[in-house]
């Protein structure tokens, strides 16, 4: 699990530092779009992320309280504590880690509708700044349009605490066919065009091919450098598998690629 508790705090940091406060039905087009990219490539569906994070308490708070919050969180999203193999859909996990002025609480599991949902929640004090905060990840691998109802509870939580949620949303998808990068740079300008795609960074060697994109489509967007972004493409080659995948994200990709 220390692979997956880096990852987790990689993510915290990364999302907490992006200011996005979208509405859900923004959220809706938003992903929207980004599947209509992946279908106009032709690449095939494999999951769709969503990261969910912010602040919402001022201040420190202690193991009990930081664990009746979880309770109430899992609770929120449907989680069941069913635990078990960590091969079978359905399994629960959690591990709580605290230091001298921090606590930290992973948890781990499904929901009724097989969703991955992972969320931490961090509570941490000095002498001048203290802050607990939550971060959630949903993982879906089916019909990824309609994830909105989970999306809607998770808002529900930050929305008790009176404090925005930055999101940030990613479809994951592979090409059965082995076409050469050179080709699939000029068909992501093609079908970045469709929605007034302007390329503002890019990146490409032997393996991978990412672009850095802004779009009037979508409203919300962070800056790399003094340049507007909020349509992240990136596109690898997995010599394991044999296969080319892809990640459409907005604002930013945030996940491991």
């Amino acid at each position: 699990m220390k692979s997956l508790k880096h990852l987790l705090l990689l993510g915290i940091i990364i999302s907490l530092s992006i200011p996005v406060c979208s509405r859900s039905q923004e959220n809706v087009e938003e992903r929207d779009l980004l599947m209509g990219i992946l279908d106009e490539l032709g690449a095939d569906f494999v999951e769709g992320d969503v990261d969910i994070g912010g602040v919402i308490l001022d201040n420190f708070v202690g193991k009990e309280y930081l664990e009746d919050i979880g309770d109430e969180i899992s609770r929120e999203l449907e989680i069941n504590k069913i635990k078990g193999d960590v091969d079978v859909k359905g399994y629960y996990w959690e591990e709580l880690v605290e230091d001298e002025g921090f606590i930290q609480l992973i948890v781990q599991g499904y929901d009724d509708h097989q969703n991955q949902i992972t969320f931490t929640l961090s509570s941490y004090e000095d002498r001048d700044y203290s802050e607990t905060s939550l971060f959630i990840n949903l993982i879906k691998r089916e019909q990824f349009v309609e994830i909105n109802d989970i999306i809607d509870r998770v808002e529900k939580i930050f929305q008790k605490y009176n404090k925005p949620a930055n999101i940030t949303t990613c479809i994951v998808g592979t090409f059965d066919d082995d076409i050469k990068l050179e080709q699939r740079e000029k068909d992501i300008l093609r079908a970045t065009k469709a929605c007034k795609g302007k390329v503002v960074e890019k990146y490409r060697d032997e393996e991978v091919l990412s672009f850095s994109i802004f779009t009037p489509y979508i409203e919300e967007h962070i800056y790399t450098g003094r340049k507007k972004m909020n349509l992240n493409i990136v596109v690898r080659n997995n010599e394991y598998e044999n296969k080319n995948y892809i990640w459409i994200g907005t604002p930013i990709i945030t996940i491991g690629y």
